[in-house]
């Protein structure tokens, strides 16, 4: 038994692990200096003291005998008390992790052990041949060996190893195995079964639940009634269990969702708060704008009820489900507003090319809802008619002919082009303002004003000088025959051509 002592505080520990943990985590021992910390083990002293800021322990020995002492104190202590091996379900929280504290500890030899004591484990390791005291394969090896895991941890029904201890507890509640109260009560105040434990928070509060039911109905189950915020209760337990006999053996949760709803005990889901209010949805400006505002929640509509026909037939959503998303689709078939629809007629009564071209001006199988109310308003067919047949009908459709047409086309050619020399220059000036050049007179300006007053002097024209294997290039004056040096890598080179390119333009 282990008695630690400071100021104001005394507390009896049955481990030295738990003791380490303390000195590591406790608030109330952090700031304490280690001189006033007294420690003694069955009342021999054991010394406290710092490493590298953290509270610790130095104790004489080998560090080899040191660190299995720390496995054999929490083996009879905790894991085989009276020489019976505990399952990882039957030992409480807080104990358990005392052996991962030690695989975390095994990282750390220095804060076990002074330098005198590892420079003696790592020469008794080098003559066996080894190439120095490996603790974590120590008590890998030594965890193997008394209780039958490494730190993978032990093996669950899944026949997969977990070290996380809330993991045992959960399978071992399911299963309906008898894991003592003491262990329960650890995991009540925590959210250790949360993320994928969350089905297993039931059976911490429902013994009727433990047991009751195979973990492939459980999890489903659970989780089906948690969507739906309904409480799994010690009142409605055997009921739940009695109606999940009836589902499959490995039922999926729109299996379980769907069994529970026929049975009365899940009720519709009510529509959200949003569509229970009336949404204007404005009055149309012309005949098209009514046409098409209809054209498209229709086939919003259609296309929603058709994907969950598909999920439905497919098992991916539940009957619930399907019955509230068929019905929100049909309500939002109603408060379709004619905004866009109204956009779109104003664009075709102005001639808004740019906006029309981008709305109509795609593949078959884009906007065909717009394209629909096109062709039954004015009568021209914008779908399974060649490209260019379609760009004359959407031109015919704000009323210009071809010759207006070609005419539009050649200014927006020109003013593309325009746009793309500007976004050009705009990069590389960029660019080139980052660099600093001298001037003969000594002045520092950037990259950028360089080639600005260079051009203005009169070098307009850009040439390149080969000198061997590599080429120099050079802004150059052709009425003065005068020629400056560019560079590739500080913007100048690219900025030179972009600003030559704009001026030409």
């Amino acid at each position: 038994m282990y008695q630690l002592s400071f100021s104001g505080f005394a507390q009896s520990f049955r481990t030295m692990l738990e003791v380490l943990r303390f000195l590591r985590d406790d608030t109330r021992v952090a700031a304490v200096d280690a001189a006033e910390i007294a420690l003694t083990f069955f009342s021999h002293p054991v010394s406290v003291t710092r490493f590298n800021g953290k509270l610790t322990v130095r104790r004489p020995g080998t560090a080899t005998t040191l660190f299995l002492s720390l496995i054999d104190e929490i083996d009879a202590a905790h894991f085989r008390p009276s020489f019976a091996t505990l399952e990882p379900w039957q030992i409480r929280r807080e104990r358990w992790q005392l052996l991962y504290l030690a695989f975390e500890l095994a990282r750390e030899p220095l804060y076990l052990f002074s330098s005198d004591q590892m420079a003696q484990a790592n020469e008794e390791a080098a003559k066996s041949g080894r190439r120095g005291l490996d603790l974590f394969e120590l008590l890998q090896d030594e965890s193997q060996r008394r209780f039958g895991f490494r730190y993978a941890g032990p093996i669950l029904d899944n026949r997969q190893s977990n070290g996380r201890h809330e993991v045992h507890v959960a399978y071992a509640l399911a299963a309906g195995k008898p894991v003592p109260q003491a262990v329960i009560d650890d995991y009540a105040s925590l959210s250790k079964f949360d993320s994928d434990l969350q089905w297993a928070k039931p059976l911490l509060a429902v013994p009727e639940l433990r047991g009751a039911l195979p973990l492939a109905k459980l999890v489903p189950l659970a989780t089906v009634m948690r969507h739906s915020k309904q409480a799994i209760t010690s009142d409605n337990a055997a009921l739940l269990a009695m109606v999940m006999g009836l589902a499959p053996k490995e039922p999926t949760t729109v299996q379980v969702d769907d069994l529970l709803y026929a049975k009365g005990i899940l009720e519709a889901h009510s529509l959200p708060e949003a569509y229970l209010k009336p949404v204007d949805v404005g009055s149309p400006t012309c005949q098209f704008a009514e046409v098409l505002r209809r054209t498209l929640a229709d086939r919003s509509r259609d296309n929603r009820l058709a994907e969950l026909e598909k999920a439905r037939k497919s098992g991916s959503i539940s009957a619930r489900r399907f019955q509230l998303d068929s019905q929100l689709a049909i309500l939002d078939h109603g408060s379709h507003t004619h905004t866009f629809a109204n956009e779109c007629a104003k664009a075709v009564q102005t001639a808004d090319m740019s906006y029309l071209l981008s709305i109509f001006d795609r593949p078959h199988d884009a906007n065909r809802a717009s394209k629909q109310a096109v062709r039954e308003v004015f009568g021209i067919k914008l779908i399974g008619v060649r490209a260019a047949a379609r760009r004359r009908g959407i031109f015919e459709l704000a009323g210009m002919d071809a010759a207006q047409q070609a005419e539009w086309e050649a200014l927006s050619v020109s003013q593309r082009e325009a746009r793309r020399v500007a976004r050009e220059v705009a990069r590389a000036r960029e660019a080139a303002e980052m660099s600093r050049i001298r001037t003969q007179d000594g002045a520092v300006v950037t990259g950028a004003q360089w080639v600005d007053s260079t051009i203005a002097e009169g070098f307009s024209e850009i040439v390149a000088v080969r000198q061997g294997t590599s080429v120099r290039y050079a802004l150059a004056d052709p009425v003065r025959h005068l020629q400056v040096s560019l560079r590739a890598n500080d913007g100048t080179l690219a900025y030179a051509r972009v600003a030559l390119e704009q001026r030409a333009s």
